[in-house]
């Protein structure tokens, strides 16, 4: 087993799977994974997943935004 010595580098390894964003992904840099696809932040995740915020208790028809 290698061990990382350099948890700072520079090396690009993937972009972000969020179309919107496609950030540069570093080695090292903490990241969320769904599947094989790495994603730079929360609210890329959130955009991924299709997640929306709403009020608990309402219909959605109610919901606005």
């Amino acid at each position: 087993m290698s061990k990382v010595l350099d948890l700072d580098s520079n090396e690009v390894i993937d972009i972000c799977a969020d179309p919107d964003c496609n950030a540069e992904i570093f080695f090292g840099q903490a990241v969320w994974k769904k599947g094989h696809d790495l994603i730079c932040s929360t609210p890329c995740l959130l955009r991924v997943l299709g997640a929306k915020t709403v009020i608990a208790g309402r219909d959605e028809d109610d919901q606005r935004g």
